[in-house]
């Protein structure tokens, strides 16, 4: 029962996010700091607009709702397996991920997505879905 209801939390976030949010294409590695050494699941780095061969950037999406002070995180399932293929056992079929560290949005990020506060995830355990080949990480900020 608990997972029907986080799913349509979920299926209602995204809904809502696309019509209320601010959308912009990002490159991120995943992995725990110090950059460029990251293992574990987290973000060591994360730049806009990354669409551009970047050694072991993943593509992706990020979507930012300042109404309630949502993040999504898209990451295609095909760019996980062709720039960092060692992280994907984070993801794959899991229904939830843990950053074992928080993370702090460059100013770049909040400027580009005009965040009203810096955007900082937290240390912690977040929802994660699976559609059309696209993982999204929901967190707050």
């Amino acid at each position: 029962m608990k997972k029907i209801v986080l799913l349509t939390l979920i299926s209602v976030f995204l809904a809502s996010a696309s019509f209320a949010g601010i959308v912009i294409n990002i490159g991120q590695y995943i992995g725990k700091k110090p950059y460029p050494d990251c293992p574990g699941l987290g973000l060591c780095k994360i730049t806009v607009s990354a669409n551009y061969p970047t050694e072991g950037m993943v593509n992706g999406n990020l979507g930012v709702n300042n109404e309630s002070s949502n993040l999504t995180i898209g990451i295609p399932e095909a760019e996980i397996l062709k720039s960092q293929p060692d992280k994907i056992v984070f993801f794959k079929n899991k229904t939830s991920v843990f950053f074992e560290e928080g993370f702090t949005m460059p100013t770049e990020i909040n400027t580009a997505t005009k965040a009203y506060k810096a955007i900082v995830i937290k240390a912690g355990e977040y929802p994660l879905t699976y559609k059309n080949g696209i993982y999204y990480i929901e967190t707050p900020f």
